[in-house]
């Protein structure tokens, strides 16, 4: 019992050093991230006309939209067209017959049928 009584006191005598503190992280202030800001977009800021690098690629802010390609209308009419001709195919009798005869007079002019 007294053996561990010396060792519980002596282990109590070498108490181990506290651990250091974190170092403080800098942290910036509102204007040097106002500076840094500015330096980054005069960097990115260009005001020449002519196209530089890949000219093929036009220059795009961060954040901006392309404009609409459109291409809908395009397939709209396509589909109708081919809806339209596989009704034809599948029963001609849909066109009246004066259509016939006017689109045959029409492309006879320039044709020889």
């Amino acid at each position: 019992m007294s053996d561990l009584r010396a060792q519980f006191q002596a282990a109590s005598n070498q108490v181990g050093k506290p651990p250091k503190p974190r170092k403080a992280v800098q942290r910036e202030s509102d204007e040097e991230r106002a500076v840094k800001a500015e330096r980054q977009a005069l960097a990115q800021h260009t005001t020449s006309l002519l196209p530089g690098g890949n000219a093929k690629k036009p220059y795009k802010r961060p954040g901006e939209r392309e404009g609409r390609k459109g291409g809908l209308f395009v397939q709209l009419v396509l589909v109708m067209a081919v809806a339209g001709g596989v009704a034809l195919v599948l029963d001609p009798s849909i066109v009246p017959a004066e259509w016939v005869e006017q689109a045959r007079s029409l492309i006879g002019k320039y044709v020889k049928i």
